[in-house]
């Protein structure tokens, strides 16, 4: 009969999650620049005070924040809790296999080292997939609006929508964010 492997206790991990999902459901996601949009035209209209305003936008920024740690402990308590299980039901696996593979290594006319991998089959570096992937137009902080809107129609829907955002987060151009929204349409 083979050694039973400890195994992730699934009831703290189904309860922590279910206590995640329960947070998750209960909450509301708003974009920070979209919240100060929004109080920056109840001022204008004179309906807020600014000193209202900034008042209110610090005491909902403070309990988000207060929410968003209270959920970030959640789901490290489970992804501890989760590593922990797994770990300690693969550690008999891992120790039988690298005993194999040391059998492997000292048989005749095995390569004590593997193979290197050729320069040109060197996988890409993942910081540089991200960052290609992340960033909808390359060079975008240096370019002008010229430059920019050529290029807007062809970027998907998502991609559109990190183009608002860095651009609301950087120079804040009317004429390319009026583009980026008249292509989002009333999904934006």
């Amino acid at each position: 009969m083979a050694p039973k492997t400890p195994s992730v206790d699934i009831t703290i991990v189904t309860k922590n999650l279910r206590a995640l999902q329960g947070a998750l459901e209960h909450s509301l996601t708003i974009q920070r620049t979209r919240l100060q949009e929004i109080v920056d035209e109840l001022v204008s209209r004179g309906s807020l005070s600014r000193a209202d305003a900034d008042g209110f936008l610090n005491q909902l920024l403070t309990s988000s924040k207060d929410y968003s740690q209270a959920l970030l402990k959640v789901l490290e308590s489970v992804t501890a809790d989760t590593r922990k299980g797994i770990s300690a039901g693969i550690a008999p696996v891992m120790a039988t296999a690298g005993k194999l593979a040391d059998t492997v290594r000292k048989a005749p006319g095995m390569p004590r080292k593997p193979p290197a991998l050729a320069p040109n089959a060197a996988p890409k570096p993942a910081a540089v997939a991200d960052a290609t992937a992340a960033e909808p137009i390359p060079g975008y902080d240096g370019m002008t609006v010229a430059q920019i809107k050529p290029r807007l129609p062809s970027l998907s829907a998502a991609a559109l929508r990190k183009v608002r955002d860095r651009e609301l987060a950087g120079k804040s151009r009317k004429t390319v964010l009026a583009q980026i929204d008249q292509l989002l349409g009333p999904r934006a």
